[in-house]
């Protein structure tokens, strides 16, 4: 996962999960079922680590299929990326929002990346043990974008990666970019806990940038 991809997942994920329901005022029947599902996702959940066997004897799933740990993986094709995570770590697992995480990484891109940047998000809750598309709602969610660039321009860059050289919005230069370990403070209360996955497909001319899968726990 580059630099890039770690900041829009987290960007689509806290945005997503950051609306209220009672936000929206006015709905067809054919959008009714996006904002029900919403109201769903919105409950606190347990994170599946923490819940006994009889729970999946009486819900279905299994320990196998638990979420367990904070995870990564490619989801395209590392020969043709120009994005490349060389090494990642956050800690606390599971994340406990608001609080504290600290974060490091390293990560090498072999090409600016710059406006328009193509991005397909999908991101998914935990429920029953399974995985539930959080609906796009306000271009917030699962969504398509035709330039993720536009959601990254109110970004703040925190003062480390600031202080490294690491952007966060576009553009993206070439170059090698390193995160020593550092405590960021994430003032986000809005989100319910629970696990998390999150999907996201990046592309610059219709060429691939990165592609990343992650699971995370919120609690």
């Amino acid at each position: 996962m580059n630099i890039f991809t770690t900041i829009a997942l987290f960007c689509a994920i806290s945005g997503a999960c950051s609306y209220h329901v009672t936000k929206f005022k006015s709905y067809d029947e054919t959008t009714k079922d996006a904002y029900d599902i919403m109201e769903i996702l919105m409950r606190h959940r347990t994170p599946e680590r923490y819940l006994p066997q009889s729970y999946f004897q009486k819900y279905g799933g299994g320990r196998s299929s638990q979420l367990t740990s904070f995870s990564y993986k490619n989801c395209g094709d590392p020969a043709t990326e120009t994005a490349r995570l060389l090494d990642l770590q956050i800690t606390p697992d599971p994340i406990v929002l608001p609080g504290n995480v600290q974060l490091a990484f390293k990560v090498q891109n072999l090409k600016t990346a710059q406006s328009p940047i193509q991005a397909d998000v999908v991101l998914r809750k935990k429920i029953l043990s399974i995985w539930v598309e959080i609906p796009c709602i306000e271009n917030v969610g699962s969504c398509s974008y035709s330039d993720f660039c536009e959601v990254l321009a109110p970004a703040q860059c925190p003062e480390p990666f600031t202080e490294n050289n690491i952007p966060c919005k576009c553009p993206f230069p070439e170059g090698n970019y390193t995160l020593p370990s550092t405590q960021l403070e994430i003032n986000l209360s809005d989100i319910p806990s629970g696990d998390y996955s999150g999907q996201i497909d990046l592309k610059m001319d219709s060429a691939p940038i990165a592609c990343y899968e992650v699971e995370i726990t919120l609690a």
